[in-house]
């Protein structure tokens, strides 16, 4: 990791293993360059906002400071809040050096010392909680032996629902039924059992019919392994399209602050400045940003539910041929999932239409 405090390279690179928490940041200002580190002027803010002029605008809970870019001569960025999982050193490696970071930051730029160091002391209160033999798991300290009893207890329950899944496939498998002919299209099979799950259309549903029927696909051979692995895929990729639509519309949520951020920017630049004038290009070109992020955004989105559509086709037809080989059950429940599926994203038009 790089020292946050060098002049302008401070940023949020430390940020990436913070599973997206929110940053407040320290600036070091100084009237003229040949002034001493330790008179520069200490600043809190929650962004910078930045541009291709002369200023930068440091926003604040209370109010905004605007300097020369100039002036800005270091700045240290930190996390308001701790990860919820500290389990080993790789964990807690980075706090370690942020708290170094921090320790040089104030020693340089004194005038921060007061502003950092209740958040230094939450720092070292954190370190020494790990030093002394705890784990941070779902957001509490507990000691190290308390939750290595509770990783054993859930691995081996996790275990043993796994033995049993497999042991009722294999008491269900069957590769020539012989009392296939004479059993009603809605009695239960060794399929339809492995995707039973699949009936409330969620992901853990999902989740649970995918292991079923590889542990059933591994029992089986010949044409009963095809007809198994087939519907193994089809619910698998149907259930992945739907995750990436999923994470492509969280990630657009965070593309559109960021678009709405630049068209803060341009109302800025179109407001008159100490002299009267404004900066027509700037605000130009934020406002394109802007709609270049809302545009690709949008575009990733529609690729996305395109993709999940064509999912949802391949699930229709597969059902199609289940029905045909007499397994309705199983038919039924894939139609089921797949309109479920549907149902979260496209309107009863977009989903019927497609299919």
């Amino acid at each position: 990791m790089k020292p946050l405090h060098t002049p302008l390279r401070a940023g949020m690179a430390f940020l990436l293993g913070m599973g997206g928490a929110q940053a407040l940041g320290v600036a070091a200002l100084k009237e003229q360059p040949f002034h001493r580190d330790s008179a520069a002027r200490a600043v809190v803010y929650s962004r910078i906002l930045d541009s291709r002029g002369p200023h930068l605008r440091l926003v604040g809970s209370r109010r905004n400071v605007e300097v020369l870019r100039s002036q800005l001569v270091a700045r240290i960025e930190l996390p308001d809040a701790m990860p919820d999982t500290l389990l080993d050193e790789h964990d807690i490696a980075p706090f370690r050096e942020l708290l170094v970071q921090l320790g040089d930051f104030t020693a340089r730029y004194s005038r921060s010392a007061p502003l950092l160091e209740p958040y230094c002391a939450s720092l070292r209160n954190h370190i020494s909680r790990f030093d002394s033999g705890h784990v941070r798991f779902e957001g509490n300290w507990i000691a190290r032996s308390e939750f290595e009893s509770i990783r054993d207890e859930h691995k081996r329950g996790q275990q043993a629902k796994h033995r049993l899944e497999v042991e009722l496939l294999a008491a269900g498998a069957s590769q020539g039924d012989p009392d296939a002919e004479t059993r009603s299209p809605e009695s239960p099979t060794g399929l339809s059992e492995a995707v039973a799950p699949l009936w409330h259309g969620d992901r853990e549903g999902a989740r649970l019919a995918v292991r079923n029927l590889a542990g059933l696909a591994a029992l089986q051979s010949g044409a009963a392994k095809v007809r198994t692995e087939r519907l193994l895929s089809a619910v698998r990729n149907l259930f992945t399209a739907e995750a990436r639509v999923t994470q492509r519309i969280i990630a657009s949520a965070a593309e559109n602050r960021a678009a709405a951020g630049y068209e803060r920017n341009a109302t800025e630049w179109l407001k008159p400045n100490v002299f009267g004038s404004v900066r027509l290009e700037e605000a130009r070109d934020s406002s394109r940003k802007a709609a270049e992020i809302r545009q690709n955004s949008a575009n990733e989105i529609a690729a996305c539910k395109q993709e999940l559509l064509e999912q949802l086709r391949e699930v229709e037809t597969v059902s199609g041929d289940f029905l045909k080989l007499g397994e309705q059950r199983v038919a039924t429940i894939l139609k089921t999932a797949a309109n479920a599926v549907g149902g979260r994203h496209f309107t009863a038009s977009e989903f019927g239409g497609a299919l």
